[in-house]
């Protein structure tokens, strides 16, 4: 028989026949695993209640801090107790902390504004008193930074006001087209003399929210970096814009402190003599502010629980499933860069690694990162999961960790959910459990668990 077509974006791909039938044998199988997650009440809100208890245990978990450590004891002790194959390995992982910080427009009016530095960043304890006095400069673009040049930016505070992305994409891609003020905008505008940089929060909805998250320094001088409310930048962006003259008062204490060591969790479910994988992706670390509920309690917890429901079920796959949770995501992938260089071999064995850092909103299908015959494959997939209507397949632009494994050849994927609130919440004081639904939760776990099945156990590998 001819090759099956596969639309992708828009090109068609071929599949083989008998590859397409091997994934839609699994219908059944996959229509169990989804009725068990749903309607047996032993799994009833199980993940969420999980992660409710985890998260008032532990809270925040930011990169080297006790409570993150804490965190990945009590998951480890929770895999061993169900009996899963569950080790631990070392990672050095940065340790930054807040610290006091307070932001305040002198002129042209008085007002205190709320900010959250940026990861990794310093502090102001260099000026009088530990407090930084300058006039604002704004900008919308690094085009316009450039164009004002350093004769107008030297010795001022530079307010990135970059509106986040085109409102027409949906939220992951308008955060990765802007995401860049807040990741490099103190290093880019402290070549041009600016002091400090507050950078607009990257959100699509803001209720006077500042959205913190990590920056990285270069080679330039290093300055303090801040977020701050999306209504505030569009405040100093309209004093500025009419030619007045905007004064800011910034103290922060921030600090880096020496590394420590850390872990990723890692648990096998599986044959014990299988030497191939699949595994299910997502960071137990998680942002300062907050609870980490969201981001990425929640998929650590649909990723577990997902495996748990295999095992219960008695649904064993040829594969080894790996659940694996991440230590440091947020400061730079320092969990995932730690295991690409210790698992040469796992990689060049591994079937397709699924990522789970999107947020445990509504299910609405898989995304894919690949080659055309992978996405493919996974769109065959996703279209078992007709059940919770979650049968969408399109391509993925970030995948956290896994781009990481994807960049060494492995085929790559996300369960796909509604994205509509992620970045209400997206590292702010607000990502708590209020953030998350039980229900989908539970639909969470019944995509996870049935496609890590079919992937984990189909003949077939997963084309590179």
């Amino acid at each position: 028989m001819p090759p099956t077509r596969c639309w992708r974006f828009p090109r068609t791909v071929p599949l083989p026949e008998t590859t397409r039938n091997n994934i839609l044998r699994y219908k059944t199988k996959v229509d169990k695993i989804l009725q068990a997650a749903l309607e047996q009440k032993q799994y009833h809100h199980a993940a969420y209640d999980g992660l409710e208890d985890f998260v008032e245990r532990f809270g925040a978990r930011p990169s080297g801090s006790d409570e993150l450590e804490d965190s990945i004891d009590f998951m480890k002790k929770k895999a061993e107790d169900d009996g899963f194959r569950v080790h631990t390995e070392e990672v050095m992982v940065p340790r930054w902390v807040r610290g006091e910080e307070t932001l305040m427009m002198l002129s042209p009016r008085q007002k205190s504004m709320s900010i959250l530095g940026l990861g990794t960043t310093i502090g102001t304890q260099q000026y009088p008193g530990g407090v930084l006095k300058a006039e604002a400069v704004v900008c919308d673009s690094f085009d316009e930074m450039e164009k004002l040049g350093e004769a107008k930016i030297k010795g001022k505070i530079m307010v990135f006001n970059a509106p986040f992305g085109d409102p027409m994409d949906e939220p992951m891609k308008r955060y990765g087209a802007s995401y860049k003020y807040r990741t490099s905008g103190a290093d880019r505008a402290a070549q041009y003399g600016a002091v400090a940089v507050l950078v607009r929060s990257r959100t699509d909805y803001s209720l006077y929210t500042p959205h913190g998250g990590s920056q990285y320094y270069g080679n330039s001088t290093q300055i303090p970096a801040a977020a701050i409310t999306a209504e505030d930048a569009r405040i100093i962006a309209r004093h500025y814009k009419k030619g007045k003259t905007v004064t800011l008062m910034l103290k922060m204490s921030a600090a880096n402190l020496p590394m420590r060591k850390s872990r990723n969790v890692i648990i096998d479910y599986g044959p014990s003599d299988s030497t191939e994988l699949v595994m299910l992706s997502a960071h137990i670390d998680s942002w300062d502010v907050g609870e980490g509920a969201m981001d990425n309690g929640g998929g650590v917890f649909v990723n577990y629980h997902a495996v748990k429901l295999l095992k219960e079920l008695g649904l064993m796959p040829r594969r080894t499933i790996r659940v694996v949770f991440w230590t440091a995501e947020e400061e730079g992938y320092f969990g995932g860069k730690e295991y690409v260089k210790m698992h040469e071999f796992d990689i060049s064995k591994m079937q397709i690694a699924i990522e789970n850092d999107l947020g445990t909103f509504r299910p609405v299908g898989l995304r894919a990162k690949g080659s055309d015959e992978a996405a493919c494959f996974v769109k065959h997939t996703a279209s078992l999961l007709g059940a919770i209507n979650a049968t969408g397949a399109s391509d993925s632009p970030s995948l956290s960790e896994t781009h990481l494994l994807h960049d060494k050849g492995v085929p790559a994927a996300a369960i796909d959910v509604d994205q509509s609130r992620y970045f209400w919440y997206h590292h702010t004081e607000a990502d708590t459990m209020d953030a998350l639904d039980p229900h989908e939760l539970d639909l969470c776990v019944a995509t996870m668990a049935a496609s890590a099945f079919v992937f984990a156990d189909v003949p077939d590998r997963v084309p590179r």
